[in-house]
Order: structure tokens, then C-alpha cells, then sequence
């Protein structure tokens, strides 16, 4: 003992187990990563307009193949997350500019592991010299960065402002995941929003998913960015992620990740005239729908407004009953004053009432101000009939479309007939 006090080692975080500090290394020094490339595809073009590279690596020892995750976990566990981040990147670029028939207007999405901007690396052009050295125009190469994983705010900006700059593509990756920010969205201001798989996924099935989908892209649209679904893996999914204005689709469905990218393109051409074809079709019926629809409706509204048209105010509730009675289609029905002001009690259809959540869902009473709601202020502005898109109502927590059109009482004053109608029969 030379009297000192032992100085207090700094506890090392362990790495990821069954992968040591050792295996990373040897994984980093001798290049046991390659890149596969899963086509990115635009339906518009009905062509693959690029790909993103996905790192493969092998073990040093046993040759088994490294789960990314589990590779990156243990980087980061032993200090060699930017090593082995730049190698993959480095991989990427080389695999790309050697793909069988790769068209040079096609690009290469690379990920940047997006948390080694804290630790100061935003200015240090080490991307740059990298897509310089394989060959590559900046504007083929986008850089994906998962915003959430960044701390350091003004790194991150300075980072994109940096290689937006020098032509680079900027994309957002993960988008809607948990904990993504949409502040950060609109700040930095991408060319290409990546909506997570967890929202596409049974996108076709769930309407609050397809809400979620609609807002992000209306957001990426009205910032200039290209919207990309990715993790699509049926056509309906691929078909309602396009209706609700998806530019660009990514997943198994349209090719799976491959060392020659399915020789660039190849792989993909019968994916892609596949669901072209299906898209033609859906366009077609929804067409056919929408006309049927449309008749239908217009046909249950003439009678709705026969049977209060020329009727006293005092009896305008028992027929509001009875159209309940007679249109199975029918959720709720309700009149309006020329300001709004609703003059009769909303009758609802019993059976179709759902209150899940007393106090959020309850029809709205007689006297309720209804002046703000789009389905008047559009009467009031000069339209005879109003027919909405669908939307939850706060009657009864389910998806309706909302009819309202004008129609004079006994007394010879105007009124709103406003009609609720289940968008699920509509459908």
C-alpha cells in the first residue's frame, strides 16, 4: 500500500451478451459486414426509384449470422458504435455502386446511427469524403436518421443543414413510432418522411391508424416531403397507405432485402405490375362505390326531407322518430335554427349508440349550439346540402358521415335537417 486511497474505476457497461468487446472487434477489423438492399419503390412511376442498404454481419468465430440489433447493442456496450457505424455505412456505399444494372438516377438510403451526434461528430465530413471515395453523387445517397435517439438538438440540426447542403437527401426514419417528435418534424424539415411499420401494419384494417397515417402525410406534404410507407407486407395495406396519399412504399411485398438488391429491379417487376393492377381494379370499383353511394344517399335524404318538410315545429321530434324507424342506415337525426341553434332533442337509433365513455359521448341536447360545426357553417355560407367526410362522432364514439340540407317548416321558416349515417354500412 504506498497510503493513497484506491482511485474508483468507472463501472463499464456490459455488452450485449453472447457477443464480447472482442467479437465486435474482430467484426470491425476484418469487415464481417455486408449490405442487402430492399427495393423502394414508386407506384406513380411503377418503378424502384432506389433502395435502402440493411447491414449483414457474420460472427468471427462461428461464421452464424449477427442479428443488427444485437450487433449495434454490443458496439455501443464497448465503445465501437461509430466504428462499426462507419464501416456499415462505408459497405452500403460500395455494395450500391456495384448493384447489377443500377440505374443512376435510382438512390441509396443509408442509415446514420443518429445518437454519435452527441458525442460531437456532427461536423467532422466523415460521410461526405466516404460517398466522394465510392464514386457516388450526394444527391443518390439518403441519409435515414431516427430524430428520437438525439439529444443534442442544435448537433442534429447543424448535422442536417450541414448535408442538405452539399445535396444529400434527408430522411426521417420511424416516423410515428413511440417516440418520435413532430415538432422536430416540421423544424428540420426532410425530403422524405419514413412512416413506421407499427402504423402500416394492418393499415387497411384500423381506422385510427389510417387518421394517424392521413396527418402525417398532410404534415410531410406541407412541408415538401415525400412520404414512405415501410414494413408493407399485403396489397390492402399498400393500397390504403396510396389513398391516403403514401408517395413511395418499402417492405416484403415489393422485394425483400438482397445482396444484388434483386439484381436492381429485376425481382421487382412482377410485384409492382401485380399491384398495379390491383390498384387499376380498386380505383374501378371505388369508383362504382362511390357513384352507388352517392345514389343511395341521395335518394334516403329526399325522403328524410319529405317527412318534415310542410310540418309544425311541435311535431318535427315524432318524425325524426320515425325516420329512425325506417332507415336501418340511419344513427342519428337532429334540426337546426338558421343560427345554429338545435330545436329538437338528438334521436338516435338505439342499437347503434355506443357510449364508451360517458362524459366524451353523448348526443347533444335541444338548445346545444351547433354554430361552429362544419355541417352548418357550410348551409350558412350559401350551399343547399352538405355532405361530410367521415369523422367520429361525439353522439356515440362511432365513424359517421353527416348529411344537412335545407327545408322550410308549416310556418314557412328555414331549418337544417342534419342526418348521421354509420360509415360502416355506407361502406
Amino acid at each position: 500500500m504506498n497510503g493513497q486511497a484506491p482511485q474508483q474505476q468507472r463501472p463499464q457497461p456490459r455488452p450485449t451478451p453472447g457477443l464480447s468487446p472482442a467479437d465486435v472487434a474482430a467484426i470491425i477489423e476484418r469487415e464481417l459486414v455486408r449490405s442487402h438492399y430492399q427495393p423502394v419503390v414508386s407506384m406513380m412511376a411503377q418503378a424502384v426509384i432506389g433502395y435502402e442498404a440493411l447491414a449483414r454481419a457474420s460472427h468471427p468465430f462461428t461464421g452464424q449470422p449477427v442479428p443488427p440489433p444485437e450487433l449495434f447493442r454490443a458496439a455501443r456496450a464497448c465503445g465501437l458504435l461509430l466504428e462499426l457505424d462507419r464501416l456499415c455505412r462505408r459497405k452500403a456505399l460500395e455494395g450500391f455502386r456495384a448493384l447489377p444494372r443500377r440505374r443512376r438516377d435510382q438512390v441509396v438510403s443509408i442509415n446514420f446511427e443518429a445518437s454519435l451526434l452527441d458525442q460531437g461528430v456532427a461536423g467532422s465530413n466523415h460521410l461526405l469524403r466516404a460517398v466522394e471515395a465510392a464514386g457516388l453523387d450526394p444527391a443518390t445517397v439518403a441519409i435515414e436518421i431516427i430524430e428520437s435517439k438525439v439529444r443534442d438538438m442544435d448537433s442534429l440540426q447543424r448535422f442536417v443543414e450541414t448535408y442538405r447542403a452539399h445535396g444529400f437527401v434527408l430522411a426521417l426514419d420511424d416516423v410515428g413510432s413511440g417516440h418520435s417528435n413532430l415538432e422536430r418534424i416540421a423544424l428540420l424539415k426532410p425530403d422524405v418522411i419514413k412512416i413506421d411499420r407499427s402504423l402500416v401494419q394492418d393499415l387497411d384494417r384500423h381506422f385510427y391508424k389510417q387518421q394517424v397515417v392521413r396527418a402525417l402525410v398532410a404534415l410531410g406534404h406541407s412541408i415538401g416531403a415525400l412520404v414512405l410507407a415501410e414494413g408493407v407486407e399485403r396489397q390492402e395495406e399498400a393500397i390504403a397507405a396510396l389513398d391516403m396519399g403514401v408517395n413511395l412504399l418499402q417492405g416484403y411485398l415489393l422485394g425483400r432485402p438482397s445482396e444484388d438488391g434483386g439484381a436492381a429491379n429485376g425481382a421487382s417487376r412482377g410485384e409492382i405490375g401485380e399491384l398495379a393492377a390491383c390498384l387499376r381494379q380498386h380505383a374501378m370499383a371505388n369508383a362504382v362505390r362511390s357513384k352507388e353511394w352517392g345514389r343511395r344517399l341521395e335518394q334516403v335524404e329526399s325522403s328524410l326531407l319529405a317527412m318534415v318538410s310542410g310540418v309544425a315545429l311541435a311535431d318535427i321530434e315524432a318524425r325524426l322518430r320515425e325516420m329512425i324507424r325506417v332507415h336501418p342506415w340511419l344513427e342519428c337525426v337532429y334540426v337546426l335554427d338558421e343560427n345554429g341553434r338545435q330545436v329538437s332533442e338528438t334521436v338516435c337509433a338505439p342499437h347503434k349508440i355506443n357510449y364508451r365513455g360517458q362524459v366524451l359521448y353523448r348526443p347533444a341536447p335541444k338548445g346545444a349550439d351547433q354554430s361552429l360545426k362544419r355541417y352548418y357553417l357550410l348551409l350558412g355560407a350559401g350551399l343547399e346540402r352538405y355532405v361530410s367526410t367521415p369523422y367520429i362522432s361525439m353522439a356515440s364514439g362511432n365513424r359517421c358521415v353527416t348529411v344537412s340540407s335545407w327545408f322550410h317548416a308549416a310556418d314557412g321558416r328555414r331549418f337544417i335537417l342534419c342526418a348521421d349515417f354509420d360509415a360502416e354500412t355506407l361502406e
